[in-house]
């Protein structure tokens, strides 16, 4: 009896037809749905960074906006504050005030004294004020406003200006001319502060980004020695109109005739991102004023508008 024990498949056998690897068309469709997925990825990705992008140029804006606005609103509230004085005409002193007028000289401490004209403004231009460096101002309203501290001073600089005011009386002088007999009032109580004038106005930063010129927010301060010069305070705010309200309606700054009958103030502030933004356009038409701005850009942009009541 033949007793050969058949060929068995052995182990190893086995393993080698488990493994024998995948088709061509197996191949090509996990490449296939490989791609796919690596597509979604990145997709999900741009849009994810495009979204943080737009997220921050909003977050900017904002936060640019609402500061440029209390900036400017605070200053308006303070606008003609004279120390508790009633009448500016009697405010005399060893520097004494200066007419009101449509100019800043630079080199001089003018523009700072002309205290009767707390609040003043130009519409749509920086004609007469040399204190703007040429190639900065931009576009827009000037708008300047002059006020003393609401606090006394506590200390005086040799060269700034100051104001001792009673009720009705009023003396401007250097700090190094405080204790002249001609800086003194009659009146009591009084107190001494530091006098402030600002202007301000949208002008070129001087930088750029995606190769167009970034716009900034100025003001026109006084320096230690009491003249006037600029400083850059925010980026990105691209347009500044303002209106006054006088006799019951709102004129732009070439209609006021009398700056001591303007009892508000409304301001437009256009705050534009300062890169432009990829697969964003804008084709927005804002109304600022007597302006209307349709930009047609990749700029994302907010418009902030406020009403400040006049001291008068």
């Amino acid at each position: 009896m033949d007793k050969t024990v058949p060929n068995l498949p052995s182990k190893n056998s086995k393993i080698l037809t488990r493994q024998r690897g995948v088709s061509l068309v197996e191949l090509m469709v996990a490449l296939l749905l490989g791609l796919f997925l690596l597509f979604a990825l990145v997709e999900i990705l741009l849009n994810g960074k495009q979204s943080f992008s737009a997220a921050n140029h909003l977050s900017r804006l904002q936060e640019n906006g609402r500061i440029a606005t209390d900036l400017v609103a605070t200053d308006l509230k303070r606008a003609g504050y004279m120390g508790g004085n009633s009448y500016v005409e009697n405010i005399y002193g060893s520097t004494g005030q200066v007419a009101g007028a449509m100019t800043c000289a630079t080199g001089d401490t003018t523009w700072g004294r002309m205290v009767a004209w707390g609040l003043s403004g130009l519409d749509d231009t920086n004609a007469g004020y040399a204190c703007i460096p040429n190639g900065t101002y931009l576009r827009g309203d000037v708008l300047t406003i002059r006020y003393v501290t609401p606090w006394a001073a506590a200390a005086m600089s040799a060269n700034k200006m100051y104001l001792r005011s009673s009720l009705f009386e009023g003396r401007i002088f250097k700090g190094s001319e405080e204790a002249s007999v001609e800086n003194e009032v009659g009146d009591e109580p009084n107190s001494v502060r530091e006098l402030m004038a600002y202007s301000y106005f949208v002008g070129d930063s001087g930088r750029t980004c995606g190769g167009q010129p970034v716009p900034s927010f100025f003001r026109i301060g006084l320096d230690d020695n009491a003249q006037p010069v600029p400083e850059e305070l925010l980026p990105g705010i691209e347009h500044f109109e303002v209106q006054y309200g006088v006799a019951g309606q709102y004129v732009d700054a070439d209609d006021v005739t009398d700056w001591g009958d303007v009892v508000t103030a409304r301001i437009w502030l256009l705050v534009r991102a300062e890169c432009p933004e990829t697969g964003f356009t804008d084709t927005s038409t804002y109304t600022l004023g007597n302006q209307v701005y349709t930009p047609n850009d990749n700029f994302r942009r907010q418009l902030y508008s406020n009403v400040v009541m006049i001291r008068n």
